[in-house]
């Protein structure tokens, strides 16, 4: 029988974190509900986006190179009750697009604040790659019910009850902070492993944060328009969310295989593996001109995401166990989640959407030669 150490902590930490992810994990849904139900352009809707996450990479690089010196309880109490208030503003405001913005910006920095606080603390425990693997678990799970139930849903949530929504969940997400570790990494472990920014710099530290931001960056490209791609092809709203549904919740099983394998394979064959698929589903799509083909691309899609990123996590955690580099790389890899929808907002004019995936695989070659190159500089340095 598969045991897990730390189960309760790893549940915990698990769910704050899958909180601050909520506009990410239903974003297509969320830009349907501000095209169709807020009136806003599919390029505002977007950059709305890409604004919420940049705030929450730059603030999450600002704390990763402290991270050895910060109570994270501390830090995800105060953001969860800040990304509250935020949220709720942005449910009131989706009209008004400049105060919306704001709002959405205000949550990114929060919401940023919350997610290191949450996905470093998992580095500081045994067997961290079992509990990225519950953690990844979760976060598809939660993306997968929320993308069927939004979409068919949507003109009864609108704007304002998906957006409440998300403040409702900081709130439980802000009960569960005291889970969080409550003391910074001792003096002597800190010594032990050197500076944050002498970690970072490290070769291998800076191609493995590159590697996740494009990554994400490729993944959140096409995510962005993956719903209004289906649209297009004429598909119905139920069709296009059964879709979505099922391409979160075939990830499952691709984010639970590191819990049941653990690191016997490595990180990196994996992740060839799981791009591989990627690359196989972004083709599939290009080509797409019925439902059957538009569901085949994208479940792969979301297998290969939910697969991929407990490896990259763990690769990140090997690095430092006190959480530099995963706090790092995650901010970098919400770099690369704000930079996505942005890009595609640029090359998406017109209803173009092939060139979203187009613009995917592209990055998922470049997301690929960083991890080899990663990967090897690790084994050098040992």
């Amino acid at each position: 029988m598969l045991r897990i150490p730390h189960l309760g902590q790893f549940l915990a930490f698990s769910a704050i974190g899958t909180v601050t992810l909520m506009s990410l994990l239903v974003l297509p849904a969320m830009i349907g509900v501000l095209v169709d139900n807020a009136g806003m352009s599919d390029s505002s809707a977007g950059w709305s986006a890409s604004a919420n996450f940049l705030a929450a990479a730059i603030i999450g690089l600002l704390i990763s190179v402290r991270i050895h010196r910060l109570n994270l309880r501390q830090v995800a109490t105060i953001a969860l009750a800040v990304a509250a208030v935020a949220d709720l503003l942005s449910a009131f405001t989706a009209g008004e697009v400049p105060v919306f913005f704001a709002a959405r910006i205000l949550a990114g920095c929060a919401l940023g604040a919350a997610y290191v606080a949450a996905v470093s603390s998992f580095a500081r425990y045994d067997e961290f790659e079992r509990g990225f693997g519950l953690y990844v678990t979760m976060q598809f799970i939660v993306s997968g019910l929320g993308l069927y139930v939004v979409p068919v849903y949507a003109d009864e949530i609108g704007a304002v009850g998906l957006f409440s929504g998300f403040a409702v969940l900081d709130c439980l997400a802000l009960l569960l902070a005291r889970t969080l570790p409550n003391e910074k990494a001792s003096e002597k472990a800190t010594a032990e492993s050197g500076s944050e920014l002498k970690i970072l710099l490290t070769v291998s530290a800076a191609l493995a944060i590159f590697g996740f931001a494009a990554f994400e960056a490729a993944n959140n490209a096409q995510f962005t328009y993956i719903e209004r791609f289906g649209v297009s092809l004429g598909i119905s709203d139920h069709k296009v969310g059964f879709s979505l549904l099922i391409a979160s919740l075939i990830g499952i099983p691709g984010a639970f295989c590191i819990v049941i394998v653990g690191q016997r394979f490595g990180t990196l064959l994996p992740l060839v593996v799981g791009m591989l698929i990627a690359l196989a589903g972004l083709a599939i799509l290009l080509s797409a001109e019925s439902y059957a083909a538009y569901f085949i691309g994208s479940c792969c899609m979301g297998f290969s995401w939910a697969f991929c990123l407990p490896f990259i996590q763990s690769l990140l955690a090997t690095i430092d166990r006190k959480g530099s580099a995963i706090a790092a790389g995650t901010s970098f890899s919400t770099f690369g989640s704000a930079i996505g929808p942005g890009i595609a907002a640029l090359v998406v004019t017109g209803g173009r959407y092939p060139n979203v995936f187009l613009l995917s695989i592209g990055l998922f070659i470049v997301t690929l030669v960083a991890f080899v190159y990663a990967d090897r500089a690790r084994r050098a340095k040992r």
